[in-house]
């Protein structure tokens, strides 16, 4: 089991860092988060990571640009780079998803995204996310339910 190695708040939910990117020489990073019911970060695509999803605690789903998928205790999950998606906690109680990170990256950009005051001004947010290769899906596009 690896130990957290930093914690910080990304978009009000907690995010702890298992593996760095440092540690990895960029090869990877592996990190949880924790959600409350209906909690994940908004849609959004990687111009240059892929992420495999792993349920730890609680009932999730991920969304691959179309449509949502349940994903429960101990089931995986992948996007691939380019691939709009998010997750979301679809149960009552906090939950909390690991995510391996391929390459390694997203963590120095989480702790970055960390430091911006709650609720975080979308345009900054854009404005950190772009050197990332990280866009957002546009709010007026509804997610299917």
């Amino acid at each position: 089991m690896s130990e957290v190695k930093k914690k910080f708040h990304v978009f009000g939910e907690l995010v702890e860092i298992l593996v760095t990117s440092a540690e990895t020489n960029g090869s990877f990073c592996v990190l949880r988060q924790y959600s409350g019911p209906g909690g994940g970060p908004p849609p959004h695509a990687h111009a240059n990571e892929d992420e495999l999803f792993t349920v730890i605690q609680g009932e999730f789903e991920i969304f691959d640009g179309r449509k949502w998928h349940p994903l429960d205790g101990m089931q995986n999950a992948f996007t691939l780079r380019g691939q709009v998606h998010t997750f979301r906690n679809r149960g009552a109680e906090m939950g909390c998803i690991q995510t391996t990170v391929i390459p390694g990256g997203l963590d120095i950009y989480l702790e970055e995204l960390s430091k911006l005051p709650m609720p975080p001004e979308m345009n900054r947010v854009i404005d950190i996310s772009a050197p990332y290769g990280i866009t957002f899906l546009p709010a007026e596009k509804p997610l299917d339910a």
